[in-house]
């Protein structure tokens, strides 16, 4: 480490410390005491040196220090996970985790640190762990979060084993990496005699007594001249069919059904082809769908005052809820009796109050409906008539005073979910800017996230709902969504983080009252085959204060006869109940508890989906390996040819990496300053009273 001083005042302030040091010493020391000479310049040399410290001190000087550090180069063992490699067999599985052991054995004591790590980014000590078991492939997830988790280190390679078949995510071939990617390929590359439903299109959202279409992609393989039939079921009733001839060794055919809408709620539909002779799987014949009918929209009226970025990434983040329907008006260029007019079922008032008061009177009229209100704030937001218009956040501020401020979650919210990776990403996005002054919460209000400056969590709501009031009201205090939404995108090739927030406070404000006293429902609508269904149970009183404890007996009914009773308790510190290993289909369930000696029910429907990607498709795909490889200077190998892979990096120079960082900082902050001048003071004065001075 190299130091050096920096001056911030004149040089010539130095000689002039050193002088008063001196001069000061002399003062208290030339007077006649019965001390000896020698003893008096030692006190003397001792003031003028604690005296000289502190007015150096006070000139303000700087240290900086300079310093390299050696970062080993490291490389990253990636084993794809998936399911898929389970067709190896067992023995060709056992066989690879021994070749995969060894390959490790043999790089130990090289000049480079190894990680291993699975698709989901997680951490492998023992290769005995490891577990073929991953029900999609996400090449892209995983190459993009090592990429991350190691980014500032010396990353110099990535070998990669996989069977090269990716069923989800963004591709890898589309990103460039700052590290050399080796792939080791496994699995049978043979094209196998298969009928695979390779895609299933359908509208997620359907109204009742219409019809809505589904579009199926099948791949025919090795099956030229030969034909069978797709059907479309419900409930174990065939609904549609249709005859599919193929003409090609390796054919695709595209289907389309159109099926009436007959039932509300979340229906169930099979799409299945007819099995021929000799097929290698079955299991990718069959897909299901879900589809939501409903009986209609919630229209969503977006007022704003002139066009705005916001505006149009608000009105992105809601046309992606099927179920809403949203009317874009301006105060400024429409006119002000169609908006009056306006039949809507929820308000989003973007900058509205303005400080423009010439429109305010049209917000008014617009808010007296008492419709549920989403507000967002920005530097054209009339705060005084804004305060004054809903019971969510009120906000005391000078006039064009703002603040950058990010997002911080607050951990106390619980009124829906929010994922662990939601927060993260939403904690990471640039600033939004946000009216500056003292913010006070209304009565009832929850605080979903709080306003961050810098470093410090403030008690300042950047966005907070009110449900417990005649309208019912969000407020987000802060302009800036549309650039959350672009960062977002860079960061990950997708937005989703801040549209979910969007999406389920809005969601949130728009449900109808609910004055039952016993609430059990789904965490989410949909889960996955291997998930377990959560649900979450609310009990409440006369007040509708929530009440502990509390005794459910919950009644499920499912697709093929499936009905089954669970008994639960309900506590302060869990009220959740999971239920592992549903077979795939619709639910029904209706939960029961006496609440305050009457009986109170539930009922509601979810859905348990059997998504297994990986049988779509079982034959390894090495032409992509090859091609990941050769766009980051790679090599390409196979899995006899591990020993070779680790001979050949054990010939490469991987080198370190020279890390220079430079501290400037304050002499005045350095820890052992005071106790230096300390020691001095206390050296001299205990001297002086040893010698029975003063």
């Amino acid at each position: 480490m190299k130091s050096e001083l920096i001056y911030t005042q004149p040089i010539w302030l130095i000689p002039l410390c050193i002088a008063v040091g001196i001069a000061y010493a002399w003062l208290f020391y030339s007077g006649e005491n019965n001390r000896s000479k020698r003893v008096n310049r030692i006190l003397a040399a001792i003031r003028a040196i604690l005296v000289a410290l502190i007015c150096f001190l006070l000139i303000n000087p700087l240290l900086r220090s300079n310093s390299t550090k050696t970062i080993k180069p490291l490389m990253v063992l990636g084993i794809d996970n998936s399911s898929s490699i389970r067709n190896l067999g067992q023995s060709a599985l056992d066989e690879l985790k021994n070749q995969l052991s060894e390959f490790r054995e043999s790089l130990d004591g090289s000049d480079f640190d190894l990680e291993i790590r699975n698709l989901d980014g997680e951490k492998l000590g023992n290769l005995d762990s490891l577990r073929f078991d991953r029900k999609k492939s996400d090449l892209g997830s995983f190459f993009r979060k090592v990429n991350e988790e190691f980014e500032g280190q010396n990353l110099r390679k990535v070998v990669f084993l996989s069977d090269g078949i990716a069923n989800s995510g963004l591709s890898p071939l589309n990103k460039t990496y700052p590290f050399e990617i080796d792939v080791v390929g496994v699995g049978d590359t043979t094209i196998k005699k298969d009928l695979i439903l390779k895609g299933l299109t359908a509208n997620k959202l359907a109204y009742l007594g219409n019809s809505f279409p589904v579009e199926a992609e099948i791949s025919a393989r090795l099956y030229a001249g030969q034909s069978t039939v797709v059907l479309i079921k419900h409930e174990n009733e065939v609904l549609a069919r249709q005859n599919v001839a193929f003409s090609g060794e390796d054919d695709f055919k595209v289907i389309q059904f159109t099926i009436p809408a007959q039932n509300i709620g979340k229906q169930r539909f099979q799409v299945e082809i007819l099995p021929l002779s000799g097929e290698y799987s079955t299991r990718n014949n069959r897909r299901d769908i879900i589809v939501d009918i409903v009986d209609g929209k919630e229209k969503i009226l977006l007022l704003s005052q002139s066009p705005h970025p916001d505006v149009k990434a608000l009105r992105a983040i809601m046309e992606k809820n099927e179920l809403f329907e949203v009317e874009v008006k301006s105060v400024v260029f429409d006119d002000a009796s169609e908006i009056i007019s306006s039949d809507f079922d929820i308000l989003v008032l973007h900058q509205l109050p303005a400080l423009n008061n010439d429109y305010n009177a049209v917000v008014s009229r617009v808010l007296a409906k008492m419709k549920p209100t989403f507000f967002i704030l920005g530097n054209q937001s009339n705060l005084s008539v804004f305060n004054g218009m809903q019971e969510v956040v009120s906000v005391s501020s000078q006039s064009n005073k703002s603040d950058k401020v990010t997002a911080s979650f607050n951990a106390s919210f619980n009124r829906y979910q929010i994922e662990n990776d939601i927060q993260s990403v939403v904690s990471s996005l640039p600033p939004l800017t946000a009216p500056f002054g003292e913010y006070r919460t209304f009565p009832g209000s929850d605080v979903i996230i709080l306003q961050k400056v810098g470093n410090l969590t403030t008690e300042r709501p950047l966005l907070a709902l009110n449900t417990n009031v005649n309208r019912k009201s969000a407020v987000l205090a802060g302009e800036g969504i549309w650039q959350w939404r672009m960062e977002e995108f860079f960061m990950n090739d997708e937005q989703v983080a801040i549209d979910d927030v969007i999406l389920k406070t809005l969601q949130l404000i728009s449900v109808k009252e609910d004055k039952e006293k016993l609430r059990v429902y789904p965490t989410q609508d949909v889960f996955d085959i291997d998930e377990s269904t959560v649900f979450q149970t609310e009990i409440y009183n006369d007040l509708f204060e929530k009440i502990y404890p509390g005794s459910v007996t919950l009644q499920l009914n499912g697709s093929s006869d499936y009905q089954k009773t669970f008994n639960y308790e309900v506590a302060e510190n869990n009220s959740n109940f999971e239920i592992s290993d549903l077979p795939a289909g619709v639910y029904s369930y209706n939960a029961q508890a006496v609440v305050l000696g009457k009986n109170e029910s539930s009922s509601g429907q979810f859905v348990v989906r059997d998504v297994d990607l990986e049988f779509l498709n079982t034959t390894a795909d090495f032409d992509f390996l090859r091609t990941l490889a050769a766009n980051s200077n790679g090599q390409f190998y196979t899995s006899n040819e591990l020993d070779l892979l680790a001979e050949n990096i054990g010939n490469e120079s991987l080198s370190a990496k020279l890390i220079s960082t430079e501290d400037l900082r304050e002499i005045i902050n350095l820890r052992w300053l005071l106790p230096l001048l300390i020691l001095l003071a206390a050296i001299e004065w205990a001297y002086r009273k040893y010698l029975g001075g003063y």
